[in-house]
């Protein structure tokens, strides 16, 4: 039974991995631009979490406006930032990202200290029993909301006009402007979507995780290494590159504590290896 209960953890931790990959695919591919701030995003989702809880408001409502605030800032330093830099050669970007990250760091530090923080279960039992397996349902509750929050986006990319916008952007940016379509727009969009989503996971690991300003580095890294795994810019490539990751590192876990950072970078070099492009094809 102790394999199941590791397949169940990977899995909570392979969702995790895969929205944050989303989270750069999207952004890649509305802009070209590689965003090194997204596990930034997702701890300071965690600490407005923590912030929302201590004024009383319910563990319920939290996911949602951390997701709303973290967007809000995720636009907010798109139009600072990325949008002003948009002559910038794509090594300047990175840079400028890399700064925004380390601001980010450091203005979570000047606020909530360098203690870490958690958050109460969003269950009244710690755990629960099924066909004498025991599970954390807080990993069930993250594979769910990962599940849904996917579906949600794919369905928002394929039936919605802002949605088929930044696919066209994606696929051809001077042909989406010739026909009325601003990249700029889009890009602030993919920005929003992508930091909201990463702020909601951040709430939701918190249960499982202490939170801690200086955690964002490791999460982001995961992500990012996940995302060019499966194909920078692709989104099903992000997904299905955050669980292998997530449920390879798991494993890695179980078998070698000690080393189970280097699973994600080493599955990632394996792969530019063999498939330069990830294993479903990234976008130039």
């Amino acid at each position: 039974m102790i394999f199941v209960d590791i397949f169940i953890h990977g899995l909570g931790w392979a969702s995790i991995y895969a929205v944050i990959a989303v989270g750069f695919s999207l952004i890649f591919s509305a802009s070209k631009v590689i965003n090194l701030c997204q596990g930034e995003f997702v701890i300071l989702g965690g600490l407005i979490g923590v912030a929302l809880y201590s004024i009383k408001i319910p563990l319920l409502f939290i996911p949602l406006l951390s997701a709303l605030v973290v967007g809000i800032v995720g636009i907010t330093l798109e139009r600072i930032a990325i949008s002003p830099a948009k002559k910038a050669s794509p090594t300047a970007l990175i840079i400028i990202t890399i700064a925004l990250s380390i601001i980010l760091k450091s203005t979570a530090n000047l606020i909530w200290g360098s203690r870490s923080y958690k958050l109460p279960s969003f269950f009244r039992k710690d755990f629960i029993n099924l066909t004498n397996i025991t599970m954390d349902p807080q990993y069930l509750l993250i594979m769910g909301i990962c599940a849904i929050s996917i579906i949600i986006l794919t369905l928002f990319l394929r039936r919605t006009r802002w949605g088929r916008s930044l696919r066209a952007c994606s696929m051809d940016p001077i042909g989406a402007r010739i026909v009325g379509v601003s990249p700029e727009k889009m890009r602030s969009i993919s920005f929003c979507i992508s930091a909201g989503l990463s702020g909601m996971i951040g709430t939701l690991i918190a249960p499982i995780f202490f939170i801690n300003s200086d955690y964002g580095l490791n999460l982001g890294l995961k992500g990012f290494c996940a995302a060019i795994l499966g194909g920078m810019g692709n989104i099903p490539g992000a997904i299905a590159g955050g669980f292998i990751i997530g449920l390879s590192e798991t494993m890695g876990a179980f078998l070698f504590s000690t080393y189970k950072d280097i699973v994600a970078p080493l599955l990632m070099i394996i792969v530019l290896y063999m498939r330069p492009r990830g294993i479903m094809g990234g976008r130039d």
